[in-house]
């Protein structure tokens, strides 16, 4: 207790995106936090905001009722935009690996949901080698590691397998490519590294931000090849 409140005092929590003084359990400052914006209403498909009235088709747009991902269910949490994107680009380039820390707080409540859904083994997109030594850490798994330890039940814990996936090609970055282009760079750029630890598993893979979600559909066509029963798909961000 006495270490905690130390740490508040010498380290104070501040905005994830402007570094103003905040509340503890804030990501934003009230001023930033005029520029997030949450996605209630997303479709369970893409993970976009979803217009659709809901008849026949549930939480689905009617493009993911046509053409479906391959994951089974998206879950995204704030449109990438404002202070959420300054956060984010904070977290991976800035040098502010601690914002991982509010930022997963964040993304606590999908990823909990995912596990009372029956999630029992958990995955980040990773990086290539060549990324991760730049950068000197995943951001994905950062984020995923908080926000399992905060959304954890005692009767549910699921497995977490920080390395569970491979990029075994070194992807330029996607930047402003067609979604087309973008299923072209990634195909084949990912592996299991030990197929047996997917098999008959239902995965909750965990990403920063969704774009079109290239990245994601071809790591969950690659669990599903290695044997995976099923996969669901977290994203703390989605460019809307």
């Amino acid at each position: 207790m006495l270490l905690r409140l130390a740490t508040r005092l010498l380290w104070p929590a501040r905005c994830a995106a402007c570094n103003a003084f905040v509340p503890e359990d804030k990501a934003f400052c009230q001023d930033c936090e005029l520029s997030v914006s949450e996605l209630e209403q997303a479709c369970h498909g893409c993970g976009l905001p979803n217009t659709n009235d809901g008849r026949g088709g549930g939480r689905r747009c009617h493009g993911c009722r046509d053409k479906p991902m391959p994951f089974s269910r998206v879950w995204t949490v704030l449109a990438y935009g404002g202070a959420t994107t300054q956060a984010i680009l904070h977290l991976k380039h800035g040098r502010r690996r601690h914002l991982a820390r509010p930022l997963g707080a964040l993304l606590a409540p999908a990823v909990a949901a995912a596990i009372n859904s029956g999630v029992n083994a958990l995955c980040p997109v990773p990086l290539h080698p060549r990324r991760l030594r730049q950068r000197g850490f995943n951001q994905a798994l950062d984020l995923l590691r908080v926000a399992e330890r905060l959304a954890r039940r005692p009767a549910a814990r699921p497995l977490v397998i920080p390395d569970g996936l491979r990029r075994i090609r070194d992807t330029p970055a996607l930047g402003w490519e067609s979604p087309a282009s973008r299923r072209r760079i990634v195909d084949g750029a990912f592996a299991v590294r030990r197929p047996e630890w997917a098999e008959g598993r239902r995965i909750l893979l965990v990403d920063d931000v969704m774009t079109t979600g290239a990245t994601l559909a071809e790591c969950t066509r690659v669990l599903l090849r290695a044997g995976a029963a099923e996969v669901e798909v977290v994203a703390l961000a989605r460019v809307c």
